[in-house]
């Protein structure tokens, strides 16, 4: 749902992502093994903000059971008056396929560091994927931030969610909830999740 996998897209492909209908990812694939994929809200307020992150997506490994990826990323605002400007992120994500024929059953762990010196953050995600039918799959995924340095203290968090994903070959819908937490604090009420996907393949 929001961590990533090890795979990507056929070379030539692009691909639109809508979060919760305002959150849009534009993805395209300069190789079989190479993706590049831009996420923005809308402008924000009267300054007219832009939340955004890009990414750089390349496979290191991939075999039958599994795959291995690395991703460099930006994230950053641009418009608002007291900062505007990128963080650099970098991390890794491995997918495990239990039968390599169909992969009805597959995990992905992954790791991403924000690269902000005594600030950093370290993101964690873990997901499970199984195929129950030919359009339907059932998928379940755990979240943590974790701070790096005393200077974001209390920046932490935890994110868990469940959902249905009906898919097809150059579709996915996906339908889901999820419950945030935080160490030594209160969570919060369970959240909807809601993504669509649309891939054109030349």
């Amino acid at each position: 749902m929001f961590a990533p996998t090890a795979e990507t897209n056929p070379q030539g492909s692009f691909y639109a992502t809508s979060y919760y209908i305002l959150l849009l990812q534009l993805g395209y694939s300069v190789t079989d093994t190479t993706q590049i994929s831009i996420t923005a809200l809308p402008p924000i307020g009267t300054e007219h903000i832009v939340p955004g992150d890009i990414s750089i997506k390349t496979v290191l490994l991939r075999s039958p059971h599994v795959s291995v990826a690395a991703i460099a990323s930006a994230s950053g605002i641009i418009g608002f008056e007291e900062f505007s400007g990128f963080l650099g992120r970098a991390g890794g994500v491995a997918s495990f396929c239990v039968d390599a024929r169909e992969c009805r059953l597959s995990f992905s762990l992954g790791s991403d560091v924000a690269l902000a010196g005594p600030a950093s953050v370290l993101f964690n995600g873990a997901g499970v994927s199984y195929r129950a039918g030919r359009i339907v799959s059932l998928i379940a995924e755990l979240d943590t931030l974790l701070p790096l340095g005393e200077v974001v203290g209390e920046a932490n968090g935890v994110l868990g969610g469940v959902a249905v994903r009906l898919s097809g070959r150059a579709w996915g819908v996906d339908l889901g909830l999820f419950k945030a937490g935080k160490a030594r604090g209160d969570t919060s009420d369970i959240l909807p999740f809601l993504a669509a996907t649309y891939r054109f393949v030349p």
